[in-house]
């Protein structure tokens, strides 16, 4: 059985015997398809209407749906997720009856014999559950109605009023590109740029170890052994052929992939103000110009905009600097 805490932190799940990790074992038993590409499962699936909130989706209804499901397994269909990498984020629903402190802990029951027993907690308006192994993770979340604003309309819990208790249930399965041989030499032999501020954002600075977003997979790299991926550096290949950024991932990214640098400037208002660089790399992601990595900050509107124009130089792309717009 669970147990009520007030930790948020996942229970930490170890590995089976022989090195299986539990989380992805247990997504092939539910046979979701974490080792097809997005590509693929588009071919053999099509795009359709999500069973419950009617938004664009993939929908798996041959994999194993759980006690008490509303609907079957589903996956974004976002666009700006490039659609060359295997599917890394599933989600269902489950309900049992008219309760969510109920409907999260029996879900959180029944995967307890898979996943060994885990504790309950609240955050913020809502009741939640966690396991993690790796960089694998599932989550549970419900949303008790006593808890939630009554202002918000929600057309798809009129449709479907058992929304309003039904516990959210994710698996992330963690995946990331390896290395490459070149790549490893890249990183390997990085040199970091000393810089007036900080690589990342804040929330990078305080997430420690996480599973990248699905929009992210064509720059974000398994550091391996070859870097510790919870440092925050950011820097140039020996060659010159590559940036380098450590934040909350390893992203590897190829010069020529890069189109351009952008300096975002914010002035104090109801934010402190600052600014931001970011690098806009290409991708194949079909409803994206560009995919956007957020390279470094800094407390004052100025003070990326010398790294940016640095960075562009040595990287030989061009840089742009934004106005000067107010942190609302």
């Amino acid at each position: 059985m669970t147990s009520t805490s007030d930790s948020l932190a996942p229970t930490e799940v170890p590995s089976h015997p022989g090195g299986m990790n539990p989380i992805l074992r247990l997504a092939d038993d539910w046979r979701l398809p974490r080792h097809k590409t997005r590509l693929d499962v588009i071919a053999r699936c099509g795009v359709q209407p999500d069973p419950i909130y009617a938004w664009p989706a993939l929908v798996f209804t041959d994999a194993e749906p759980l006690p008490g499901a509303l609907a079957p397994w589903t996956a974004s269909a976002f666009e700006r997720i490039p659609p060359q990498f295997p599917i890394t984020r599933f989600t269902t629903l489950a309900w049992f009856e008219d309760d969510a402190h109920a409907n999260l802990r029996r879900v959180a029951d029944h995967l307890t014999a898979s996943l060994g027993p885990t504790s309950v907690g609240r955050r913020w308006n809502t009741v939640v559950a966690a396991w993690r192994s790796g960089l694998a993770d599932v989550s549970l979340v419900a949303w008790p109605p006593s808890w939630q604003s009554h202002d918000l309309q929600k057309p798809s819990e009129d449709r479907e009023p058992r929304l309003k208790t039904a516990c959210h249930v994710t698996l992330i399965t963690g995946f990331r590109l390896a290395l490459s041989d070149r790549e490893r030499g890249w990183v390997r032999e990085f040199q970091p740029i000393a810089i007036d501020g900080e690589v990342g954002t804040a929330r990078m600075a305080r997430a420690g170890r996480l599973a990248p977003g699905e929009t992210e997979l064509e720059y974000v790299r398994d550091p391996e052994d070859v870097v510790e991926d919870r440092q925050r550096m950011l820097g140039l290949s020996a060659d010159g052929e590559a940036l380098i950024v450590v934040s909350d991932q390893l992203f590897v990214i190829r010069r020529t992939e890069i189109l351009h640098l952008r300096v975002v400037r914010m002035t104090p208002a109801k934010g402190g103000g600052g600014s931001s660089l970011h690098a806009h790399c290409r991708t194949r992601a079909p409803g994206a110009d560009d995919q956007s990595v957020f390279l470094a900050q800094h407390g004052d509107p100025d003070g990326m905009t010398a790294l940016g124009r640095e960075l562009g130089q040595r990287l030989g792309c061009s840089v742009e600097v934004s106005p000067y717009y107010p942190d609302c």
